[in-house]
């Protein structure tokens, strides 16, 4: 009796079926910057989709390099803001447009903030 053909056949119905569906990731950094171009650590950064009660909503401290990392299911473009101390006293913001199974970087500079203008 062949019993080969059966187990090929058991092996890739199994192989098949553990299989993962969904295998979307949306990966992103963000890095910020001084106006000199040195990485800035501990500033906050908040992406999200800028529409009322959006559902990505990422909020954050960069690391010694400026860093940050997130990950997303979904593709979306985000608004990034960056923001150092309590009030703001350095701000920056920019957008980044998410990329499947792609690491996509983002470069924000922050500058001093001034009330009079508003935001970014």
């Amino acid at each position: 009796m062949k019993k080969w053909p059966v187990f090929a056949l058991l092996c890739t119905v199994l192989a098949l079926g553990c299989t993962k569906e969904d295998e979307r990731s949306y990966p992103f950094v963000i890095q910020v910057l001084t106006e000199d171009g040195r990485p800035a650590q501990n500033v906050l950064v908040h992406a999200n989709a800028d529409v009322p009660n959006s559902i990505p909503d990422f909020i954050g401290v960069t690391d010694m390099f400026g860093e940050i990392r997130f990950e997303y299911r979904y593709e979306a473009v985000l608004k990034v803001q960056a923001t150092r101390g309590n009030p703001a006293s350095w701000i920056g913001c920019g957008f980044v447009r998410l990329e499947n199974n792609t690491e996509v970087r983002k470069v924000i500079v922050i500058q001093p903030y001034d009330p009079n203008v508003g935001g970014c």
